[in-house]
């Protein structure tokens, strides 16, 4: 945590905004009146029914280790005014790294004709552009990548719509889920691995070296 709260000290005033990933994060931190203790405190308590959910269904698929973290802090760009990128749940697995963030968009979101946008239909007629949240999440996961590209491990980032008054297109990317898809969603991707007849992953080794190079590596 004090490694974390450095890194933002030597940032500008709204790193942790840049950092928070979304507006709704944005505004938490604003309402928590730039407590940053608190504003991670929230946003991890926030985030305990999605990594109890990703925990539950990694123990029902495998016998193998995996690890499961909430608020974790990467260190994308160190020296630069934005150096870090916030992860609701980082899931390390067999079969890849996976960046996982909440949303709490009400409405109906479909596809834009840019694919780093999404369009909010949140009432009749009303219509606002939204940053997609696979494009807020690409610093993560190049970073991701790179930290672990020698152990050839997938990285994906997911979006997780929890409210249950939003609606997703059936276009949207296939990363961009209701809480329901999870499930079948992360075992389409144990699958895909299984199906490389690649030698399984070690969370474990792979969780001790990102763990290194995290600003802050959150709570289990």
């Amino acid at each position: 945590m004090k490694q974390g709260k450095t890194l933002f000290s030597a940032a500008d005033k709204d790193a942790y905004c840049a950092a928070a990933s979304s507006p709704e994060l944005v505004s938490d931190f604003r309402r928590l009146a730039g407590d940053r203790d608190g504003w991670m405190a929230h946003r991890r308590h926030l985030s305990l029914p999605l990594s109890r959910t990703v925990a539950a269904f990694l123990r029902t698929t495998s016998e193998r280790a995996f690890v499961v973290r909430r608020g974790v802090m990467l260190e994308h760009a160190p020296g630069t005014r934005n150096p870090v990128t916030w992860a609701d749940c980082l899931a390390v697995t067999e079969f890849g790294a996976f960046v996982i963030n909440r949303y709490d968009w009400t409405g109906t979101v479909k596809r834009s004709v840019n694919d780093d946008e999404l369009l909010l239909h949140d009432e009749p007629g009303a219509v606002s552009v939204q940053t997609s949240p696979l494009r807020r999440a690409k610093p993560a996961v190049r970073h991701l990548r790179a930290l672990l590209a020698e152990y050839c491990c997938p990285v994906e980032s997911i979006a997780i719509f929890v409210s249950s008054h939003c609606a997703l297109d059936p276009t949207l990317p296939e990363t961009i889920l209701c809480p329901s898809e999870l499930h079948h969603f992360m075992r389409t991707r144990l699958n895909r691995f299984r199906a490389s007849h690649r030698q399984y992953l070690d969370p474990g080794r792979l969780a001790a070296h990102l763990q290194l190079r995290c600003a802050d590596w959150g709570e289990s």
